[in-house]
């Protein structure tokens, strides 16, 4: 139920969805998903979309709030409240799909303002599994406008401590969500993941492709965002550059800091040599990342790293040598020279050696590159993450039947 969260949108939360919703698809399990937004068709035959946000409806409500939103203040407001009103619309919404054809369990992506999920599981005595993937209380009062604070605080408390089982995709988030109503016998930690066969294009894709003779290309992939270390790897780009003008740089995605990082390039004198995708729809992935020589996750220094980076999974499972900074679960899943390269967060010298090091050693390179490729196509898949998640579901609702037969016993 977040809009910045679009079904069939191009950033990484969007392939998340996809690709878990795919994967439980792929095991014959039907979804039916409901969201606020949607830019798109599910690719699977066994996924419904219900586009709550497209309805006659909603269309009026968000026409009629934002009619009286005059400034930035008045804006968010009204977002918070269509966001609060939505939930008759999700709750009417389930209750016709449970009508129609019973709901087993309910997969939620966790979204400010949305208790109408966990409280129609409650009602129908179905398995409520809620994913969190990071402090989006706290990110809204720290990057956007957060109006009804303690109402959010509210709802977040109601949501964690009801639902079966609360899904991080790191450890270092089950202290905060635990801190904020969750029992840790609830928590799990799933990574993100890769699809082995969507990134098994990418040798195919190399084979074909006419590459500028003698380059070496850094490659970054997913949204241009301050926390991604954008800024670090244009600095260690241009030491790169200035010591040999082969380098080349491709920023894969799009994001609200592309004018500034177009900007600093051009300040640096680097900008023909880097090249900027824009938007890029997620099937299509494979083959930018054909044109890497090696993919980059250049993580600066930031309190409380809580990711669990998307791309560095599917930099691995494209058969690309990583370089990453050694913080969070990068530091905690990969092991520097064993399948990856680390460096200190926002260490710009090290950042630039450790590309250094993989251009003047093509051996370690393949080697890494190999290594990682088989961790995650063994540990870290979409399909191995589905199946956990129907058998949280399957746990749940087991113990849910043990508990009412022995209620039936005790009367």
């Amino acid at each position: 139920m977040d809009r910045g969260v679009p079904v069939g949108g191009y950033k990484g939360a969007s392939a998340h969805v996809a690709e878990l919703t795919n994967a439980l698809a792929n095991l014959r399990c039907d979804v039916h998903i409901v969201a606020a937004r949607s830019t798109g068709d599910a690719s699977s035959t066994y996924v419904q979309v219900s586009d709550l946000g497209a309805e006659r409806g909603s269309r009026r409500t968000k026409a009629a709030l934002s009619a009286g939103a005059k400034g930035p203040r008045e804006q968010a407001a009204a977002t918070e409240a269509r966001g609060i009103m939505l939930n008759e619309t999700v709750s009417r919404t389930l209750e016709k799909i449970h009508k129609r054809r019973p709901i087993h369990a309910v997969y939620e992506r966790y979204s400010l303002w949305n208790y109408s999920a966990v409280k129609f599981a409650r009602a129908a005595a179905v398995p409520h599994l809620l994913e969190v993937n990071a402090p989006l209380r706290e990110e809204q009062q720290r990057y956007r406008r957060l109006e009804n604070p303690e109402l959010a605080r509210t709802l977040e408390h109601y949501i964690f401590s009801n639902t079966d089982r609360l899904i991080v995709p790191s450890s270092q988030l089950k202290p905060w969500v635990v801190e904020h109503g969750c029992a840790p016998g609830r928590v799990r930690v799933i990574p993100n993941a890769a699809d082995p066969e969507l990134f098994a294009r990418v040798a195919s894709s190399r084979e074909q492709l006419e590459r500028e003779e003698g380059t070496f290309v850094l490659g970054f992939l997913g949204s241009l965002k301050p926390w991604h270390g954008l800024d670090e790897l244009l600095r260690a780009f241009r030491l790169l550059h200035r010591k040999d003008n082969s380098y080349r740089l491709l920023v894969v995605g799009e994001g609200p800091l592309r004018r500034e990082l177009e900007r600093s390039a051009r300040s640096m004198k680097i900008f023909p040599a880097v090249t900027f995708s824009g938007h890029v729809e997620h099937d299509e992935i494979p083959a930018w990342l054909a044109r890497m020589d090696v993919g980059m996750a250049p993580y600066p220094k930031l309190a409380g790293f809580y990711f669990s980076p998307l791309k560095v999974f599917e930099y691995m499972a494209a058969g690309l040598p990583v370089v990453a900074s050694d913080t969070g679960q990068i530091a905690e899943l990969f092991t520097d020279r064993r399948n990856l390269l680390l460096h200190r967060p926002g260490a710009v010298r090290e950042i630039a050696d450790r590309v250094e090091t993989l251009r003047g050693k093509p051996s370690l390179s393949v080697k890494l590159a190999a290594e990682a490729r088989r961790m995650v196509n063994r540990r870290f898949t979409w399909r191995r993450n589905a199946e956990r998640v129907l058998d949280m579901a399957d746990r749940v609702s087991a113990v849910a039947v043990t508990a009412a037969r022995t209620k039936g016993k005790r009367r």
